[in-house]
């Protein structure tokens, strides 16, 4: 199975725009140029790492090319001169896959897989990068999700954390709404 990455508008790179049982060639003979695909979810994901990733399934027609890429992981990726959009992949077989394939918590982070999905990464989630990453990027966690992603020794920071949350939301609340009258004001009394 070959992956596909697109932004959120199904669009590859140089704003280029596909659509789903679609077939594109090109007559370039640079494999630079050519549509560039993986053989995982998380070569996709290297190149697109945002929460609106949208990943699909091709399958290349063409003559093909790979090359090596050190980006945010060491990753193969091919390009093909002919390329078919088979079917988009949803967003929970996304995330399994990139379980399935041991990509790294903090790269599956960026599409803010469902907590059972990050639950499963177990012991990887350690170290202050994913106290950081798991609270600052993931405010979708309930406060009993964050304190079962980390560890014991960052839970006193969890509640630090979302205590200065509450006091920050509470304080924010308090400037939205309009002044209250008072006695010695205008609109305070009988008519």
């Amino acid at each position: 199975m070959y992956i596909k990455a697109f932004d959120k508008d199904l669009k590859g790179s140089e704003s280029f725009q596909f659509e789903v049982g679609k077939t594109y060639t090109t007559k370039a003979d640079n494999p630079v140029v050519w549509f560039h695909y993986g053989d995982k979810a998380t070569t996709a994901l290297c190149f697109y790492p945002k929460e609106d990733t949208r990943f699909c399934i091709v399958e290349p027609l063409g003559r093909t090319h790979s090359r090596y890429h050190h980006r945010c992981v060491t990753v193969k990726s091919f390009a093909t001169d002919a390329i078919r959009i088979v079917r988009e992949l949803s967003h929970d077989e996304v995330c399994r896959l990139l379980f399935e394939e041991h990509c790294p918590w903090w790269l599956a982070n960026y599409l803010k897989p469902p907590f059972e999905v990050m639950a499963k990464y177990g012991n990887s989630l350690r170290g202050e990068l994913a106290v950081s990453e798991i609270l600052t990027k993931r405010s979708d966690l309930t406060v009993d999700q964050h304190l079962a992603l980390l560890p014991k020794k960052h839970h006193l920071t969890v509640y630090k954390y979302h205590y200065r949350k509450t006091i920050a939301m509470q304080k924010l609340k308090c400037a939205e709404q309009p002044a209250q009258p008072t006695a010695n004001s205008a609109g305070v009394g009988a008519p």
